[in-house]
């Protein structure tokens, strides 16, 4: 055909033909490879005792009911989710029907979510001692150190969105909503009698009174968080009127969001995770000593040796650890940091803070930084703490030009506190000199912080799919679950 008649033909196309009918057949086996995650994850579950899982079926051969999904199965199935970056059990379900290893592990069989979601937060004690297990199963392969433990903890977004989050005055108000619908609903019942939808009238019954129970709940949480705030702060406070235990909490990037925080305790030698929880606390300040309890749940015994930052350390934390014979590594908090919000209170300048009186050799006296001295006038034990407390003359002070500047606007006389550090806190601060302690603790970041990056920014889990501390708490351990497999996946295919 010439060139000319070419351009003006008419473009040849595939024709798309949805009338026809097609038979295919569909290799189960073939669907993934013999080396994939997904069939490693169904051998691992299948060495576990999974019998706890199974105490509240109520399917029995012999017995009228329908089947039930076997607990291999559907552990399998949330390991593999969470090793995906899927935790939202509807997007499980809809990936049965396509992806490979969801379609290899159900055979091709699609389980509903409403399943899933139940599994998921169903079997507290059973996940926990699922987790403890697979512990057990990573120390008897050689692949964790239960010695060295690293720990650090992440905030993670709670389901409930900003715009749940209410004052009192807000939440008083749905309260009174919530009551009204109630009154109603009995009334309108009272009145049509016999006319109504009896089950119909009984669900929006239902409802509403569950959504008196939740406000009840939010406002008995509103109440406690009152109770702990300053007058001039309490009514600033707030809560989520969907998930009362949420807190707002400040996130690495700086932004403020209902959230949770997410304890991870970490080996040394393959970082798995050995423990993992979530509280509610904006800090990590009191966190150290429950994740070592937990440790000590999970792996049947205590660390030699733990490594955290600086936000974990007290003098109390370090009293502990070493009354349980554990070698604590985490720095301390220079005094100048730690003094600065007590200058801003007392309205004295950085320039004259506790930590630039110098101390003099007998021990009884210090010198401030502009030459007076300052001789100890008492000792006292306050929470445990032994201090000692310095005063000026107030001669001296009265006459001193940065007397405003040292004392504050409150105070006529200068007074300083000092610490006597126990046993155990100067042993502490002797070990964090030594340079050996030092590089072990730079190696802290790579261990304890890889579990939050992997989950937060390899597998997208930035938010939690459960309301709520407790449900919180079982989602953070599949999570973990998740984590030590896909690990344990890697350390034995570089051993291969």
């Amino acid at each position: 055909m010439s060139s000319e008649n070419l351009a003006v033909a008419p473009i040849k196309y595939l024709r798309i033909d949805r009338a026809q009918f097609k038979l295919r057949t569909l290799d189960i086996e073939g669907l993934i490879a013999a080396d994939h995650p997904a069939r490693i994850i169904w051998e691992i579950a299948g060495t576990l005792d999974l019998t706890a899982f199974e105490q509240k079926h109520k399917s029995r051969q012999g017995h009228a009911g329908r089947a039930c999904w076997p607990p291999q199965l559907l552990v399998s199935v949330w390991i593999y989710a969470y090793s995906i970056g899927t935790p939202s059990a509807r997007a499980i379900e809809r990936l049965m029907a396509q992806e490979p290893g969801m379609r290899w592990l159900s055979g091709d069989e699609v389980i509903n979510y409403h399943t899933l979601a139940d599994f998921r937060v169903g079997y507290g004690d059973a996940l926990q001692e699922l987790f403890a297990q697979m512990l057990v199963l990573l120390d008897s392969e050689g692949v964790v150190d239960l010695g060295t433990i690293l720990h650090d903890g992440t905030k993670v977004r709670a389901l409930a969105g900003r715009s749940s989050y209410h004052r009192r005055k807000t939440l008083e108000k749905r309260m009174r909503q919530a009551r009204r619908a109630v009154k109603e609903l009995d009334r309108r019942a009272e009145q049509e009698g016999e006319g109504v939808d009896a089950r119909r009238a009984a669900a929006q019954q239902r409802a509403a009174t569950e959504r008196v129970q939740r406000m009840q709940s939010v406002m008995k949480q509103l109440k406690k968080l009152e109770a702990g705030a300053s007058p001039s702060r309490r009514g600033e406070v707030r809560v989520s009127q969907t998930e009362p235990e949420a807190r707002k909490m400040k996130h690495a990037d700086g932004s403020f969001a209902l959230s949770y925080n997410v304890q991870v305790s970490t080996e040394a030698k393959s970082g798995m995770i050995v423990a993992i929880g979530g509280t509610t606390a904006a800090n990590d300040i009191a966190e150290l000593m429950p994740a070592l309890e937990r440790v000590e749940q999970n792996c049947g015994q205590l660390p030699e040796r733990v490594i955290a930052d600086t936000g974990y350390v007290t003098r109390e934390v370090v009293e502990q650890t070493t009354q349980q014979g554990i070698e604590l590594i985490a720095p301390w908090k220079d005094e100048q940091s730690r003094e600065a919000g007590g200058c801003k209170t007392n309205g004295i300048d950085s320039e004259f803070a506790s930590s630039k009186f110098e101390q003099q050799a007998d021990g009884q006296s210090l010198i401030c930084p502009t030459g007076k001295v300052l001789v100890q006038i008492r000792e006292y034990t306050k929470e445990g703490v032994a201090k000692r407390v310095f005063a000026a003359q107030q001669s001296d002070c009265s006459q001193c030009a940065f007397q405003p500047r040292c004392c504050g606007p409150r105070n006529k006389y200068r007074q300083v506190e000092r610490v006597i550090e126990s046993a155990a806190m100067q042993q502490y601060l002797a070990r964090m000199k030594r340079r050996s302690v030092q590089t072990l603790y730079k190696k802290r970041s790579q261990i304890a912080e890889f579990p939050h990056m992997w989950a937060k920014a390899m597998k997208k889990w930035t938010r939690f799919s459960v309301r709520g501390l407790a449900k919180a708490g079982l989602e953070v351990l599949w999570v973990a679950l998740a984590y030590n497999v896909t690990q344990w996946i890697a350390v034995r295919r570089a051993a291969a």
